[in-house]
């Protein structure tokens, strides 16, 4: 088996993750997929339903706020996972072992309402 070379990473929402495997399977011509794909796209059906244009705009509200010690895949994962007040937030990043400050957690809160 060849050596796969992975030249760079972009954290994707499962909106956008959804919209990939549409192309894929539009090109593919037959319809078909492997399995990896078919049981991706049972996952979105149950958990990626929000529209693709309010992601987007959630995701640029969210970088517009500048939090510094916040990255993409971050931003990804709380738009994911769509916390509704500050303890969940503080939940999801503490896996990444991230401390912010409260205000900035209310501005979370606030762009993901």
């Amino acid at each position: 088996m060849p050596e796969i070379e992975i030249k760079n990473e972009i954290p994707l929402t499962y909106a956008e993750v959804a919209e990939k495997l549409k192309i894929v399977k539009k090109n593919r011509g037959d319809g078909e997929q492997g399995f990896r794909a078919k049981k991706a796209e049972e996952f979105l059906e149950i958990f990626g339903k929000e529209d693709l244009k309010k992601v987007e705009e959630k995701k640029q509200k969210l970088m517009a706020l500048n939090i510094q010690r916040l990255k993409d895949s971050q931003i990804v994962n709380l738009i994911n996972i769509a916390p509704t007040d500050e303890d969940s937030i503080k939940f999801i990043l503490a896996n990444d072992n991230i401390t912010l400050k409260q205000e900035d957690i209310k501005k979370l809160v606030d762009c993901l309402k």
